[in-house]
């Protein structure tokens, strides 16, 4: 019950609770704060770019780019230093950033981004330049959004306008005795203002018309901006990420745990209630009788003690799958926790892709260990290519489909694709971490005594009757992934969100409390699609079990297209193009693939389970 009471506290403080992954960073009067331009992105198009690849903004002659780490050069992030003049404390009315000469080519382009609602994103001291939402006279708290629009479409009249001065406010809170200050806020203020050459524009006044782009005609564009330096005392510093959070959800996570809560309470008792005392019955009977020819008579299960344990047909295959998914799950509980412990809090950029990338490659030992020993129960003998099977197979799959991607990406120039560099990081960590530790996996498990299994097998198979409608491959699938999509599918919204609309997701107590639902429903299904299927005399269950435990991933793609079509393209005119919607759908495939490798894992060790147990509960000569 504590445990029970510890997570839901969890869950309720998840989206405050934080560790954050760099030290406070103070500033005193008259120092400089440098800003950082990174990239344009769009909540309606997955493809990201880097601010300076775009032809009509200003560059400086010298550009300095800090240290990436791996997840923020996957997430597109592309951080460089700019021109941009900020001291401490002292506020600027209005200072000019540089003129800039479009050609028609540019022009036109700055047209397209703004259509299809891209925004920038500049960060000063780890915070991202936010748009601020709040009700005038509201006593509700700001909320920002990172990023500022590049500017402003009509869809009526068919115009773009380009922002070409922003309004930087910078909050601040005074800390300690010696006058120094710690940056709590970033907000953007952009504005489409035309104005002369090298001249700041009339901030003043409302009359001045926007800039207008999109026309085939080489134009000049002057870019400047505004410094307001606002002291702040009511954030304090290691709260300053609260304002990005979504913390006005809880209410759906928590009618979402609900609706899972009473789907397992439902499915626990089908389970509890209907295949317990109906295996009891049968155990029952089987007791009473003596085991003769009367045996080979009854019907259901009970025929299948011979071939129930019967090695797997390409179980060379399924073991390193199995091993791979128990890697993938892995690497998802312990990502899951760091998240919870307030490890990779938003300050820490790209740490969630880093430190999934980083666990997944430790947890080769694990994927290895249970392939190695799976694969020595049924039969197999060459231990080595079981261990390379297991650290090829899926990474090698996964691999191919990147790099074919990554070829689109790079024809569109986009920021998502990752550079040569990071593929050749890529392949060493792979071949000097994973694939060692992978074979000693395989080692340890291969040495390990194989499962004595209950039951021996009859040299002969026994016919496989026709099955049930439903149970035929796609009506079983589709039932059994049924409830387990129900389970996570309000949850699943807010993940999608953060993945394609770039929004923080810092929920990870209500993710813990959901996957613990997820399992269990997951585990229970299979149990009872499998007891159906071996009922109906189908003792080939191994890949059965696999299948019916990711058979909600079908599921997942769907409800993937359906957010596609209306959330990302809601609204937005005319077609995406080819290499947007191909990177959202291959992507959409294998955040699919990798949930069905773990709920498959799950189904699997959970029927592998019920089976043992319950031939091991009668006594067949």
């Amino acid at each position: 019950m504590r445990l029970v009471w510890t997570t839901f506290a969890l869950a309720s403080s998840a989206s405050a609770f934080y560790i954050p992954s760099i030290s406070p960073q103070s500033f005193s009067p008259g120092d400089r704060v440098p800003l950082y331009v990174n990239r344009v992105f769009s909540e309606h198009i997955p493809l990201p770019f880097a601010y300076y690849d775009l032809l009509h903004v200003c560059r400086p002659q010298t550009v300095q780019r800090p240290w990436l780490n791996i997840g923020e050069v996957l997430r597109g992030d592309r951080i460089a230093s700019s021109d941009y003049q900020l001291v401490m404390g002292q506020n600027a009315s209005c200072q000019v950033l540089c003129t800039k000469h479009l050609t028609s080519e540019a022009n036109r382009e700055a047209a397209r981004f703004i259509e299809q609602d891209y925004q920038v994103e500049w960060i000063v001291d780890k915070l991202p330049g936010a748009t601020v939402y709040q009700r005038p006279g509201s006593s509700v708290a700001k909320r920002y959004d990172p990023g500022f629009r590049l500017g402003d479409y009509d869809a009526v009249k068919g115009l773009s306008y380009l922002n070409n001065h922003v309004s930087l406010h910078i909050l601040y809170e005074s800390h300690g005795d010696k006058g120094s200050r710690r940056i709590v806020g970033f907000e953007t203020y952009p504005r489409s203002i035309e104005n002369g050459v090298d001249v700041c524009p009339d901030l003043d006044n409302p009359e001045t018309p926007k800039l207008l782009v999109g026309e085939d005609k080489e134009i000049s564009v002057t870019y400047s901006y505004s410094v307001r330096w606002i002291e702040d005392n009511t954030v304090r510093w290691n709260h300053r990420w609260d304002r990005y959070l979504p913390g006005n959800n809880q209410q759906v996570h928590w009618y979402a745990i609900f609706n899972s809560a009473i789907i397992i309470l439902l499915l626990s008792g089908v389970v509890a209630v209907i295949l317990l005392r109906m295996l009891n019955r049968d155990v029952s009977m089987l007791s009473e009788e003596e085991f003769g020819e009367d045996v080979e008579q009854t019907s259901g299960w009970k025929l299948l003690h011979g071939d129930v344990f019967r090695a797997p047909k390409y179980g060379g295959l399924l073991a390193p799958l199995l091993g791979t998914t128990v890697q993938v799950m892995y690497t998802f509980i312990a990502t899951i926790a760091l998240g919870t412990l307030g490890i990779l809090s938003p300050s820490y950029r790209g740490g969630l892709l880093t430190t999934g990338i980083v666990m997944f490659m430790l947890m080769g030992t694990a994927a290895g260990y249970y392939s190695g020993h799976l694969y020595r129960t049924w039969g197999g003998g060459n231990w080595l290519k079981n261990a390379l099977m297991t650290a090829i197979a899926v990474p090698m799959v996964l691999a191919g489909v990147e790099l074919v991607l990554n070829l689109f990406l790079w024809y569109r120039s986009s920021s998502a694709a990752m550079p040569f560099s990071t593929v050749l990081l890529m392949f060493v960590l792979w071949l000097l971490v994973e694939l060692p530790l992978t074979i000693l996996g395989a080692w340890l498990g291969f040495r390990r005594l194989p499962y004595s299994e209950p039951m021996r097998t009859n040299a002969i198979p026994r016919p496989i009757p026709p099955l049930p409608k439903y149970l035929r491959p796609i009506p079983s699938i589709l039932l059994a992934g049924a409830l387990p999509f129900a389970v996570i599918f309000i949850e699943l919204f807010f993940v999608l969100k953060s993945i394609w609309q770039d929004a923080f997701y810092y929920e990870y107590g209500f993710t813990i409390i959901v996957g613990l639902i997820l399992a269990l429903t997951v585990c229970e299904i299979t149990i009872i699609m499998v007891w159906l299927s071996l009922n109906s005399g189908q003792h080939n269950w191994w890949w059965r079990s696999f299948v019916y435990g990711a058979s909600s991933s079908v599921y997942i793609f769907g409800y993937s297209v359906f957010f596609y079509f209306a959330r990302l393209r809601a609204g937005m005119p005319g077609f995406a193009g080819f290499v947007p919607t191909l990177t959202f759908f291959v992507h959409s495939l294998l955040i699919s693939a990798a949930y069905a490798l773990c709920t498959g894992s799950m189904g699997f060790f959970a029927a592998y389970f019920f089976v043992r147990r319950i031939y091991s509960m009668v006594k067949l000569s």
